[in-house]
C-alpha cells in the first residue's frame, strides 16, 4: 500500500468513496464530478490524497486549508477520512493521516485536525491509538444556510 497525491484520473473512484462514506452517516453526496475537480485541483482549498494497493484505489483523505486568524498560521483539516471496509484497521487510516500532517509540517501549518460524527466510536478509538490529541474545549458549533 502506498499514499500518493490524488489524480483528475483517480476523481470517479473518490466520488464513489465520497458517495459511501455519505451514505455511512445518512446523508447524501450532492457534488457533482465538475465541482469535484474544481474543489481539489483548482481552488487550492482543498486537496486529496489517496491509499492505493496496487492499482486499486483503498482509500483516500481529503484535505481543507484554513487559517486561524488569531495566530496567522494555516491549519489543515482533514474534512473526509474514507477507507474500503476490508481495508480497514490495516494502518491504511494512519498512512493518510501522516501524510497529511507531513503536509502540514511542510507548509508550516500549525496542525492538523479532523472530525467525526459523535456516534462514530470506531473512529474515535483509532485517532485515540494513533495519539492523536482530543479537542474537548472548542465549543459548540453552529450553522445557518446561505440560501
Amino acid at each position: 500500500m502506498h499514499v500518493t497525491p490524488a489524480l483528475r484520473t483517480d476523481l470517479p473512484r473518490i466520488h464513489e468513496m465520497i458517495c459511501a462514506l455519505s451514505a455511512f452517516h445518512g446523508d447524501e453526496a450532492t457534488v457533482t464530478m465538475e465541482r469535484l475537480e474544481d474543489v481539489l485541483f483548482t481552488s487550492g482549498l482543498s486537496t486529496a490524497f489517496v491509499a492505493r494497493e496496487g492499482d486499486a484505489l483503498i482509500g483516500y483523505a481529503g484535505l481543507n486549508f484554513t487559517t486561524e486568524i488569531h495566530s496567522g498560521r494555516k491549519r489543515i483539516d482533514i474534512h473526509h477520512l474514507f477507507i474500503e471496509e476490508n481495508h480497514r484497521a490495516k494502518g491504511v487510516g494512519r498512512a493518510l493521516i501522516t501524510t497529511a500532517k507531513e503536509l502540514g509540517r511542510a507548509q508550516g501549518a500549525k496542525g492538523v485536525t479532523i472530525g467525526t460524527a459523535p456516534n462514530n466510536e470506531t473512529a474515535q478509538a483509532a485517532y485515540r491509538a494513533m495519539g492523536l490529541k482530543e479537542i474537548t474545549d472548542a465549543g459548540p458549533r453552529f450553522w445557518i444556510a446561505v440560501d
